[in-house]
């Protein structure tokens, strides 16, 4: 099974903003995540972007179709009047596998607590697909707009690395329902030495346990572990 990811937006498209955040780099964070939680589970795993690029709608188009994926997923926040919340998904006219793939990620995103909005196609004046991604990719596609970066109290949950993290597991767990397989979001061999040193203090927020670690972030750990000991002492 190949799976395309696609954060929306990047480079100078910044998508929505709000409150101090942009889209292009809250999109691409969850997708990051994504990606890693479903190559855990032996999934192959095409980005169209893995890192802050510009990317025009026929470049996009164009990998994914050349990616020879079996379904897309992308990543997007919303925006709105700032009384607009909550969580939609959107998938192709006629496709029933669209459908159900954009309805068990709504399903799931909304069991974070998320208002639920609806899942749904829109089709433009020649009745068509309107999305261009949706349009103009061959494999099964769908948007996933997580929420408003334009509310407050959406905003929030999306500003926290914490929140994208289970947002990148539930979009997981929407396509493993989706496929009818079983999926665990299987602990890290490492998990409760983490959270050890979290409990602790030593670390503050929550990481993905496979990302590389600079040496200011080390610094950082090794500083309070030795603040520790030297209070102990």
């Amino acid at each position: 099974m190949r799976i395309c990811i696609d954060p929306g937006h990047g480079g100078t498209d910044p998508g929505t903003e709000g409150f101090g955040i942009t889209e292009k780099n809250i999109v691409l964070d969850i997708a990051v995540k994504l990606a890693k939680l479903l190559e855990q589970e032996g999934m192959e795993v095409i980005l169209t972007r893995d890192r802050d690029v510009t990317l025009t709608p026929n470049e996009r188009t164009d990998l994914i179709n050349r990616s020879q994926c079996d379904m897309v997923v992308s990543i997007h926040c919303n925006g709105g009047p700032v009384s607009a919340k909550g969580v939609e998904t959107i998938y192709g006219y006629g496709s029933e596998e669209g459908k159900k793939l954009a309805e068990n990620i709504l399903e799931q995103i909304v069991k974070l607590g998320v208002k639920r909005r609806r899942a749904y196609y829109k089709l433009n004046a020649k009745r068509e697909d309107y999305y261009f991604i949706i349009r103009e990719v061959e494999p099964v596609s769908v948007i996933v707009e997580c929420a408003f970066l334009t509310n407050p109290s959406d905003n929030r949950l999306l500003s926290s690395n914490s929140f994208r993290k289970k947002v990148a597991n539930a979009i997981a767990t929407g396509i493993f329902d989706t496929l009818g397989t079983d999926y665990s979001g299987k602990k890290h061999w490492a998990d409760e030495y983490y959270e050890r040193i979290r409990k602790e203090g030593l670390v503050t927020d929550e990481h993905m346990l496979d990302d590389e670690v600079t040496w200011g972030e080390f610094a950082v750990v090794l500083t309070r572990l030795l603040d520790r000991m030297e209070g102990e002492s």
